[in-house]
């Protein structure tokens, strides 16, 4: 059986690309007090709303103790709050705070300003295009 060529592969090349992506992050979020995956976490919540740290965990595919311990360091520096589900008490929602609200403009500009970074020479519809390509793989390996 021939050896696989890691570089025909799309998670290999998808692999680079977001270790490319973070690095990038890292240094547009510098003196924010935001992390790359600090960063996710209030995207997820801009976008979703308040979620509980299993949903969150899920969204970031992280492990739920990962999930605990990034909440525990977002909540001490400010950028969150637990509040119980008003459908389940022992449920607790993770809510962004008015100073993650305040914050989240200027790293949306950042991250903006690294997705033209990124996306210089590409075509809008080739970056359309991927994106679907990718959640078709993402749904196959799902199921």
């Amino acid at each position: 059986m021939p050896r696989l060529d890691p570089y025909e592969s799309l998670g290999f090349h998808c692999s680079l690309t977001l270790k490319a992506f973070i690095a990038a992050l890292e240094m547009k979020l510098e003196g924010t007090g935001v992390s790359p995956v600090q960063h996710m976490a209030l995207a997820h919540l801009t976008a979703l709303g308040p979620l509980s740290q299993a949903e969150l965990a899920d969204r970031l595919r992280i492990a739920p103790a990962t999930a605990v311990r990034l909440v525990d360091r977002m909540e001490r520096d400010g950028w969150v709050i637990r509040q119980s589900d008003p459908n389940d008490g022992r449920v607790k929602r993770v809510v962004m705070t008015e100073k993650a609200l305040d914050v989240w403009e200027s790293i949306s500009r950042a991250a903006r300003e690294l997705l033209h970074q990124a996306y210089r020479g590409v075509h809008p519809a080739e970056i359309e295009m991927v994106k679907r390509v990718l959640e078709r793989v993402r749904r196959n390996l799902e199921e």
